[in-house]
């Protein structure tokens, strides 16, 4: 369970989730905050619509004193009042429909204001008739109702502009049906806020730049990091394969110039170190088998100075030439450990041709296989290319034949096996030995570990690096190496190594 709550924290401290976070929450807010300002929106039209038909109602109710009265000598006093009431910003059209004509087309404009000619007043009754508010007038005329709605744009223009509000209040007398009509023209407030959406106002659109800006900045850094990071792995796997490559030539963040140089002085060293290893590797070999030559030529002279019947001395002089012998093998397991070293440094990354090189190694293998009364099959997959090198991959090939065919008794087979398993090369050995017990797994890959009857670890001419060897060439060549139990008992070792692309 601690593990899995360990997985779970690395994955979400990772950019990729941090990034799609940070875009659901700018995606979802927006949402949000539409719901809320759609509500609002509501609420104030229904506000200041009811402010505008208040207006309109009171001047309306201002006016039907002067229509009971009215006459063509009070037209003037009628007039006078419109145009004190329309002083508030609102336009005033008080309509009159005689009680003999009940159509539609039969209401007449009595009194406008702002006022209008003649003209133009038949032009707003038309546009009146047209968007069908006569139509409504009457209506209100014949339930005696006051009338709220909203008209088109257009509707009832005044002095060239549009009228977007109205209020409608009718008047029933002796003489007919009046109705005293309200409106909001174009640029008093009423009418800038009511009809307007909200995302139309400067202060919203200005809000939601600052949002969009912030929202783009936060997830350009995300996005600017992640790639970077990309880059950089890139860069890492471009180094693996052996190209000429710079981490602080792909940095595109100034923030992270210092670690991009940091890397590639890394790099740079750890290229210095495998070289050194390899150069000393080298050096110590040749200085070491120099003197082992010159001692092994001077025990000759020595033998023919020694009487053959003085056994001590015959004795002293096989016991110094097996010690010579065990030298030189200890320089050249060095000299391999320091190269297999250098190796993990600086991994190769070159095509090999993994089913034609273990061919041709298999059939050397068959023969020596023979002489020891030991079986070898070979099932190995054509084709295979890998990455690695051509040196290391025969190198653990032969460590896992010479181990198999080491603990492999007379009469067996030893199978060895090469195919395309999980987008990887894959290639394995089989003996029929004593195999090894599960708990030793993995240390039978540990440095100087050899479990082989009659020695102790590491004795003999055995130091224990065969499978050491294998486990740190795979993993230098990007693979890995593990054993198991073969059929019948015997142990496995397989070797994964990476597809050429």
């Amino acid at each position: 369970m601690i593990r899995r709550i360990r997985r779970l924290g690395f994955r979400l401290r990772s950019f990729a989730v941090k990034l799609v976070a940070a875009a659901f929450i700018f995606a979802i807010v927006p949402v949000l905050l539409y719901q809320q300002f759609n509500a609002a929106e509501h609420q104030r039209n229904a506000l200041m619509l009811r402010l505008v038909q208040e207006q309109g109602r009171l001047a309306g109710e201002a006016v039907f004193p002067l229509l009971d009265q009215f006459s063509p000598r009070s037209a003037d006093r009628l007039n006078q009042a419109v145009n004190r009431l329309a002083d508030g910003g609102i336009s005033i059209k008080v309509l009159f429909r005689p009680a003999a004509n009940s159509g539609s087309r039969n209401f007449l404009l009595v009194a406008s204001a702002p006022e209008t000619g003649v003209e133009e007043g038949r032009a707003a009754m038309d546009r009146l008739a047209e968007n069908g508010v006569l139509t409504q007038l009457t209506a209100s005329c014949e339930g005696n109702e006051p009338l709220a709605l909203r008209l088109p744009a257009g509707a009832g223009a005044s002095q060239g502009g549009s009228e977007l509000l109205t209020y409608l209040a009718p008047h029933a007398t002796r003489g007919g049906c009046w109705v005293v009509l309200t409106a909001q023209p174009t640029g008093t407030l009423p009418e800038q806020t009511i009809g307007q959406p909200y995302w139309q106002h400067p202060e919203v659109q200005v809000a939601v730049s600052i949002y969009l800006l912030m929202a783009v900045l936060v997830l350009s850094i995300f996005t600017d990091v992640w790639r970077n990071l990309h880059r950089f792995r890139d860069v890492a796997q471009s180094l693996v394969r052996g190209e000429a490559v710079s981490f602080a030539a792909e940095n595109y963040i100034p923030e992270l110039s210092e670690v991009a140089a940091e890397f590639d002085a890394m790099v740079t060293t750890l290229k210095r170190s495998e070289a050194l290893l390899r150069q000393a590797a080298e050096e110590n070999a040749h200085a070491l088998k120099a003197p082992l030559a010159v001692i092994s030529q001077s025990m000759e002279p020595l033998r023919r100075a020694v009487s053959p019947g003085d056994s001590r001395a015959q004795r002293s002089l096989d016991v110094i030439a097996q010690s010579i012998d065990r030298l030189d093998v200890l320089v050249s397991t060095a000299r391999r450990i320091d190269e297999t070293i250098a190796g993990l440094i600086d991994r190769p990354r070159r095509r090999v041709e993994l089913s034609a090189l273990l061919e041709r190694l298999g059939r050397g293998y068959v023969r020596l296989a023979a002489d020891r009364s030991i079986g070898l099959e070979l099932r190995l997959a054509p084709g295979l290319v890998v990455t690695g090198d051509d040196d290391m991959v025969e190198l653990v090939a032969e460590n896992l034949l010479d181990n198999a065919l080491d603990f492999s008794p007379s009469g067996s087979v030893v199978t060895m096996e090469l195919r395309r398993e999980a987008g990887e090369a894959r290639f394995r050995v089989l003996d029929q030995g004593p195999g090894v017990p599960e708990t030793e797994w993995e240390r039978i890959f540990e440095r100087h570990l050899s479990h082989r009857p009659g020695t102790t670890e590491g004795g003999g001419d055995h130091y224990g690096l065969g499978l050491w060897i294998v486990r740190r060439n795979a993993e230098a060549m990007g693979g890995r190496a593990w054993a198991g139990q073969a059929p019948g008992g015997g142990l496995t070792i397989t070797v994964s190594l990476p597809l050429a692309p």
